[in-house]
């Protein structure tokens, strides 16, 4: 949660202009807009998969952003990967880790903005957490999901050391390096 107190906050439609203008500043051409809703939606092809960063303005001040993945769990390790998300959510107050009901990967990250004059400094700053944490684990995830049944039983043995231990390494997120090749 990133939070200053600095200025009024801005509006719903400034934030969301402003946020637009930003990211096609920084080339960002195709981007899905829904200004009735105050939505924004891009989506991305990395090394490994093909994304979606979603930004919604809820509330003055208050913004959601989101990752989330086009691939899908299995039903033979929907459970265990259930387990493994719950297990990286917990104790994480920054990001909102989660399955969702199509079976993708999501990353939620929240963001309280109060600030006029580095609105989009800040969105952007938030919009690279969020992603990090994505790639942080997408693709142990993903390496999961794709096992084959012959192999699943002794992969689950490997990662039960991450699903008993108490907190995953928070720092991952943070020093973790964004591999993507944007390809717009």
């Amino acid at each position: 949660m990133v939070s200053m107190e600095v200025d009024r906050v801005m509006t719903l439609d400034k934030a969301y202009r402003t946020t637009i203008d930003g990211l096609r500043e920084l080339g960002w051409k195709d981007l899905a807009l829904d200004s009735k809703r105050k939505g924004i939606n891009a989506r991305f092809q990395g090394e490994n998969d093909i994304w979606e960063l979603l930004i919604h303005f809820h509330n003055e001040g208050n913004y959601l952003i989101t990752s989330r993945s086009t691939w899908k769990v299995q039903n033979n390790t929907s459970d265990l990967v259930q387990h493994l998300v719950e297990k990286i959510n917990h104790g994480n107050p920054k990001h909102d880790f989660r399955m969702n009901d199509r079976g993708s990967f999501e990353v939620k990250t929240s963001a309280n903005i109060l600030d006029k004059s580095h609105f989009f400094e800040e969105m952007k700053g938030v919009m690279i957490s969020n992603i990090q944490a994505y790639e942080s684990y997408s693709s142990m995830l993903k390496r999961f999901v794709n096992i084959t049944p012959e192999y699943l039983k002794k992969e689950t043995e490997g990662f039960r050391a991450l699903i008993s231990s108490k907190n995953p390494s928070k720092n991952i997120q943070d020093d973790e390096i964004i591999r993507l090749k944007l390809q717009k």
